[in-house]
């Protein structure tokens, strides 16, 4: 069985692909992957740790505010067409599964032409645009949210149906699942923590970083009488850790299960990638959606079923975050809602459900 995953461009569209790709080697060993991903993103370094073949192709992404850059599109998609095309013929997939980014769109076009099946995965509350573009191309389509599903169709003018029952399946999204494996008393050892103080984990991301790290500087001097931290900075400054004792930056964070396990509480953007694991590990959440992005949709949602507690960007002060952090550690009522509901807010077996659609495309041609 051969299988070609496509998505990139961010680390979020990514991570579903590769907990995919391990579950099915669990019961298809010989199972074969293909990666394709875009030329500048991360993907490439986290397909290459994972042992599964990369390749990269021209691909487009299309701005929803006016940039020149536009006009170059829909050129870039053609030339990426050609090379999927390529690319698919090469290596012959059984079929292919996509996760919505810009870079699946040549692909999935090239996949139609060759009669080659399709599965899409929508992650978002909201409809992403590479995804709208190839929904009449799949066999199948997956959405995390069952409110997703109206936003798809299989068919053009009178052939239009809203709710394609045999073409959408709600599977929740997919979850890294050594993850769980952390022991919270290793990784407090590993971190270099307090047993006797809470732990704050932030996760600014990659371009969602900046931010973050400018509120935790105005905070440290406070914050680290309340808590310790433990601070992914996404490669954007570093302060040194001598200068407060609670406080534990890295550029990068390698060992994510061992920092879930020691997070008391979770200060992190909406991506959806990251509210899986936070869903999943059932974990005491403060989320700041990225302004003006789909990621406040993700935000509306958490607000709607109490899942955590959701800041907006520009309202935040760093004296009114220490505040509410302080407030939050003694709420414990409030934390026991928090985090059984935002265990609730989607399905936590995507990993199986989507590698079983995927076993019954393979075996039906």
């Amino acid at each position: 069985m051969k299988i070609l995953l496509v998505g990139g461009g961010s680390g979020g569209s990514v991570s579903p692909l590769l907990a995919v790709a391990k579950h099915i080697l669990k019961t298809r060993s010989k199972a074969e992957f293909l990666f394709v991903g875009s030329k500048n993103g991360p993907e490439q370094k986290m397909t290459q740790n994972d042992g599964i073949k990369f390749i990269a192709v021209t691909s487009g992404k299309w701005r929803r505010y006016f940039s020149w850059k536009n006009f170059a599109v829909p050129f870039l998609i053609v030339i990426g067409f050609v090379e999927s095309f390529k690319v698919l013929k090469s290596f012959q997939p059984d079929c292919i599964f996509g996760t919505g980014s810009f870079v699946q769109v040549p692909v999935v076009w090239a996949a139609w032409f060759l009669k080659i099946p399709v599965v899409l995965h929508q992650q978002d509350a909201a409809l992403s645009l590479a995804n709208k573009l190839c929904e009449l191309c799949a066999a199948k389509i997956t959405v995390t949210f069952a409110q997703s599903a109206k936003n798809f169709s299989t068919g053009l003018g009178i052939f239009y149906k809203k709710h394609p029952g045999d073409k959408l399946t709600v599977t929740g999204n997919p979850f890294r699942e050594e993850l769980r494996a952390a022991d919270k008393g290793e990784a407090q050892k590993f971190f270099h923590l307090k047993t006797d103080l809470p732990t704050l984990l932030v996760l600014g991301g990659g371009t969602g970083a900046e931010f973050f790290n400018t509120l935790i500087l105005d905070c440290l001097p406070q914050l680290t009488k309340t808590v310790q931290i433990i601070h992914s900075t996404g490669g954007r400054g570093k302060i040194q850790p001598s200068i407060y004792e609670n406080y534990h930056s890295y550029d990068f964070i390698q060992n994510m299960a061992g920092a879930y396990a020691a997070a008391d509480i979770v200060l992190a953007r909406a991506g959806l990638s990251t509210l899986t694991e936070l869903s999943n590990l059932r974990k005491l959440s403060i989320i700041v959606p990225m302004p003006q992005s789909h990621q406040e949709l993700n935000g509306l949602l958490l607000i709607h079923s109490e899942a955590a507690i959701v800041l907006n960007q520009k309202r935040i002060t760093p004296a009114g975050f220490v505040a509410l952090i302080r407030k939050l550690l003694f709420a414990q009522e409030a934390q026991n809602i928090l985090k059984h509901n935002i265990g609730q807010i989607m399905p936590h077996e995507a990993n199986e459900k989507i590698s079983e659609i995927i076993y019954k495309l393979t075996e039906s041609m």
